[in-house]
């Protein structure tokens, strides 16, 4: 069991590592802050190598912010289970995670053995995603979701490509629709 002092030490070091991960997020440790072809109305006079860098620098930025956005939530899950009185307590097996393992990593909630154990509840698709974001415009209700049935109602409004000869038993009620010479 960790001792308080212990604690004390590993909740300064996760608000330290979240203090350095900000000012990644707000661009204070990037070299192109304030940057030299950032902010340029025209890229006429620019050299296709020097826009290749700057590319390269803007994705790496990039992938440095969502690393610091998932660290931060990382770190905002172990702070929480030491409010809670689970930090240092295995979320997988319930085993005790040793004091060496959270010195190097301590905004991890797992031991060594059970590192790259993935729970049921944390595999998501990209689409699981955008859908659990997207509410049915129809109900305005936040408790359902808007699902494929739903896009597929509100983009099929807009007409589609199906004709007669797609859905043979339906030509007649198409023919019937038409308001061109074919109608009878």
């Amino acid at each position: 069991m960790l001792t308080e002092a212990q604690l004390h030490i590993l909740k300064n070091k996760l608000l330290e590592q979240k203090e350095e991960n900000n000012k990644v997020l707000r661009g204070e440790n990037s070299e192109a802050a304030g940057g030299d072809g950032e902010g340029n109305l025209s890229n006429i006079d620019n050299h296709p190598a020097d826009e290749a860098t700057e590319m390269a620098e803007r994705e790496t930025d990039a992938a440095l912010n969502k690393q610091a956005e998932a660290q931060n939530e990382q770190i905002d899950r172990a702070l929480a289970a030491m409010e809670n009185g689970t930090y240092g307590i295995c979320e997988v097996s319930g085993e005790e995670i040793p004091y060496e393992r959270l010195e190097l990593v301590p905004e991890t909630l797992r031991c060594v053995k059970h590192a790259d154990t993935v729970l049921e509840d944390e595999v998501k698709t990209a689409e699981e995603d955008v859908l659990d974001e997207r509410v049915s415009p129809d109900e305005g209700n936040e408790d359902e979701r808007y699902d494929k049935e739903d896009t597929w109602e509100a983009v099929s409004g807009h007409g589609t490509s199906q004709t007669p000869s797609d859905v043979p038993e339906e030509e007649n009620a198409y023919s019937e629709s038409n308001d061109g010479p074919d109608k009878a």
